[in-house]
């Protein structure tokens, strides 16, 4: 019997990674998911529950433990006061590759993720999100 080689992820694939991505490392349930497969390129997609910058870069945190190739932003929507904080990385399995970004958006915090222009993109490192997420403490009552 020959068998041929999947051509890419399928959506049934792309969204099993996912779940087994999330249940072998006990990752936080996230808020919502999205898995999109078209033109052979499979694209997953979780938003974090977290309302706060430092909850959010705590989060996007663990996620980054369980990939080993991490690009993180920060990025402040054209309208209303809001940043959001994203990482980008890849899942892999047996039919291939599959993009992962995980995100959350809070209140924009200039004191803490800097000045951002509205609709402006920023790159952020893993350090940056570890000073975020360990801030928390030390911000909670800054915005009270």
């Amino acid at each position: 019997m020959t068998s041929t080689p999947p051509i890419g992820t399928t959506f049934v694939q792309a969204a099993h990674l996912l779940a087994t991505h999330l249940s072998e490392h006990a990752l936080p349930e996230p808020a919502s998911l999205e898995v999109i497969s078209k033109a052979q390129r499979s694209r997953v997609t979780a938003q974090v529950y977290s309302l706060s910058v430092p909850s959010i870069a705590a989060e996007l945190l663990t996620w980054a433990d369980t990939v080993t190739t991490v690009t993180a932003q920060a990025w402040r929507p054209p309208t209303g006061n809001r940043v959001h904080l994203s990482m980008a990385s890849t899942l892999s399995g047996p039919a291939g590759p599959v993009e992962l970004t995980v995100y959350g958006g809070a209140n924009h915090d200039p004191a803490l993720v800097g000045e951002l222009v509205p609709g402006e993109h920023r790159a952020v490192t893993l350090g940056e999100l570890r000073t975020w997420a360990t801030s928390s403490t030390n911000r909670a009552g800054a915005s009270r």
